[in-house]
């Protein structure tokens, strides 16, 4: 079994409120917190797909660090430019899951979205993504490696069944199954088809320094100290 490209379509996820913190016009957020696996369905671009297990994965914006400006924060992933009621100015990972922190702007939009943020009537939190890389494992779950964090919108409710999708279609998602994924070698497998002219990929040659075990076949004992007398 080989690898798979797809065309992909943007997804929407929408995730259990975590803690949001309001100082002035910056809201700090928990975009989704890591080790979730949840059952979901592209229905809305696929309506006799099925339903399937999906986990994002840590790491998975690690290339959007420092581009959270780029990120754009909406209602209820409602379209167009004035639906959008702040931006990005900080995307952080931690042990937990992806936070992010958003800049509301001063608009009418911006306005009513922060005074409903601060009264706690908007505990959702819906993240919209364009998934490039996934691994599907030997259970069956769809692991999210790496995507495009589009956007990002406050929502009147929490986590929703069957997760919608935006039929937005953008570029070539790639899935691996991890049967595929490279395995750790013996170094001293490494070593014998070393020695046998066998060629290794890169990722097995480590320099010598970088290990602790001593090249196969050197059995020399410690040099004995000089005797004085």
């Amino acid at each position: 079994m080989s690898a798979t490209a797809e065309t992909t379509a943007s997804v929407l996820r929408t995730f259990d409120g975590g803690p949001v913190e309001v100082e002035g016009r910056m809201v700090d957020v928990r975009l989704f917190e890591f080790g979730q696996v949840k059952r979901v369905s592209d229905w809305m671009t696929d309506p006799d797909a099925d339903p399937y297990d999906e986990e994002w994965m840590p790491g998975v914006f690690d290339h959007q660090l420092n581009a959270a400006h780029r990120v754009h924060a909406n209602y209820e992933h409602m379209q167009g430019p004035a639906s959008i009621v702040g931006h990005g100015t900080k995307l952080r990972s931690e042990q937990d899951g992806y936070y992010a922190t958003f800049k509301i702007h001063e608009t009418p939009q911006g306005d009513a979205t922060l005074a409903l943020v601060k009264d706690g009537a908007l505990p959702g939190v819906s993240v919209e993504a364009i998934p490039v890389r996934n691994v599907k494992t030997r259970a069956g779950v769809l692991q999210r490696t790496k995507a495009h964090l589009v956007g990002m919108a406050f929502g009147r409710v929490g986590a929703l069944p069957g997760n919608a999708v935006l039929a937005v279609r953008t570029e070539q998602e790639f899935t691996i199954d991890e049967e595929l994924l490279p395995v750790d070698m013996d170094p001293t497998v490494v070593a014998r088809c070393l020695r046998l002219g066998i060629a290794m990929p890169q990722r097995y040659l480590a320099h010598p320094d970088e290990t602790d075990t001593p090249p196969e076949g050197d059995t020399s004992e410690p040099e004995a100290p000089a005797d004085d007398n």
